[in-house]
């Protein structure tokens, strides 16, 4: 580890002192009581910013945990730099290995991180004061590229209408960014393993039906999903989008909306620019798209 590394990892993103001893007492006492997976295979080439992103909730006492599934780089000897527990899954799944790290923390409200993607620290923890209004928080994410360069926003619905574009295939709120509290993880049993790509949208849509209280944040953005030729959701499209019908008919859905429904045209309007972008990127993102603004070590 590199003494610049170090200096970043003492300091977190972008020049914030995440001293433990100079983190405010309601901050760290808000963070300690969240716990935060992330799953790993062979994710060496985006780890570092990702723990990055988190050094003020880990400063301020959130419990971090790597589920790997084997990796054959350096994902786990940078979790070690980092100072991040790392437990063992080979071949067990992403939503096994959720369901493994879930179990192993002790915390009342629980959340994951893709390996590639990054949370907002601040957001985070201003999102932690207000938690006990609901059992599910989401919000808007903002896209990167693979150098961590602004793409666009994501506007996600309102809670009411969640299980009405669920039902048609959208994307009403992404996993980047959400927090939920350890009972509505015990009460569903976890997330279905059976299922390679659509587990998290099976979890919110299980916690629709069981009456769990879903609470949007507008603004600022939670997270940063981010976009390159090696993620899952661009190499298995197809096989997603056939996964999520099979999944929603596991749930009695009578059938796809159609298009011009009031609820799918709102959030399709408020997204316009990333169905724009997804129509004109039919091969990939990753790496092509120059812009200007960063979120590689942003801690909001």
């Amino acid at each position: 580890m590199t003494s610049e590394m170090q200096r970043e990892s003492a300091r977190g993103v972008r020049g914030v002192d995440v001293c433990p001893g100079l983190v405010a007492g309601r901050e760290r006492g808000l963070a300690m009581s969240l716990g935060i997976v992330i799953p790993t295979l062979d994710a060496e080439e985006f780890l570092e910013p990702t723990l990055a992103g988190l050094g003020p909730l880990r400063a301020a006492g959130a419990k971090v945990v790597i589920v790997d599934g084997g990796s054959s780089d350096r994902t786990c000897a940078i979790a070690q730099e980092w100072g991040v527990d790392v437990r063992l899954a080979p071949r067990v799944g992403m939503y096994a290995a959720l369901n493994d790290g879930f179990a192993a923390l002790e915390c009342r409200w629980l959340t994951w991180i893709n390996c590639d993607d990054v949370i907002f620290s601040r957001t985070m923890i201003d999102r932690l004061d207000d938690a006990e209004a609901a059992d599910v928080h989401y919000g808007a994410v903002d896209f990167i590229d693979a150098s961590g360069r602004f793409v666009h926003s994501w506007q996600t619905a309102a809670p009411s209408r969640l299980l009405k574009l669920f039902q048609v295939g959208c994307s009403p709120l992404l996993q980047q960014g959400t927090i939920f509290r350890r009972l509505v993880f015990e009460k569903l049993g976890g997330f279905t393993e059976s299922y390679r790509f659509v587990a998290d949208a099976d979890f919110w849509w299980r916690a629709l039906e069981h009456g769990f209280v879903f609470k949007r944040l507008e603004s600022p953005p939670v997270a940063a999903f981010r976009l390159h030729h090696n993620q899952l959701s661009q190499r298995h499209a197809d096989v997603m989008q056939a996964e999520h019908r099979r999944m929603a008919q596991q749930h009695g859905a009578a059938g796809p909306l159609q298009w011009w429904s009031p609820s799918v045209l709102r959030f399709r309007l408020a997204n316009s620019r990333r169905y724009l972008l997804r129509a004109i990127r039919s091969a990939d993102l990753g790496g092509r798209m120059r812009c200007s603004r960063s979120y590689e070590v942003d801690s909001r």
